[in-house]
């Protein structure tokens, strides 16, 4: 496995995807196997892409990142809605969003306006 199982980043997503797991065993069948398991599929592509951008060269991430930031969106309103449906509860949605999804969130953002200054310069020195 590449560098990347050492970045904060696929760190912090698959601590989330362990915890997942134990909350979304716990849900009843009728949303196990729908809501559950689209919440874990989105979690999993987070972490892949969080490998497909880091094995890209630089001046080839950004349309990844934004990819991955509209993924973990998508992961977070379905972690939303697992709450207002009391499948998991309030106690655990704020565990949820403070030691992960507020670090995964600000280290994706980082991420993006890099790749967004990162692209700007690029297309600025060609144009020189």
């Amino acid at each position: 496995m590449s560098n990347s199982q050492h970045l904060p980043l696929y760190l912090k997503i698959y601590q989330l995807i362990k915890f997942l797991y134990g909350r979304i065993s716990n849900f009843p069948k009728q949303y196990k196997y729908t809501l559950g398991e689209n919440i874990l599929n989105l979690a999993w592509q987070c972490l892949d892409l969080v490998l497909e951008v880091n094995a890209l060269p630089n001046k080839e991430k950004q349309l990844k990142i934004l990819e991955l930031s509209t993924t973990f969106d998508k992961l977070k309103l379905r972690l939303r809605m697992s709450q207002e449906l009391n499948l998991i509860s309030e106690r655990q949605f704020v565990h949820i969003q403070e030691y992960y999804v507020r670090e995964v969130g600000e280290m994706v953002g980082g991420w993006l306006r890099w790749s967004r200054t990162s692209f700007a310069s690029n297309n600025l020195n060609k144009l020189c």
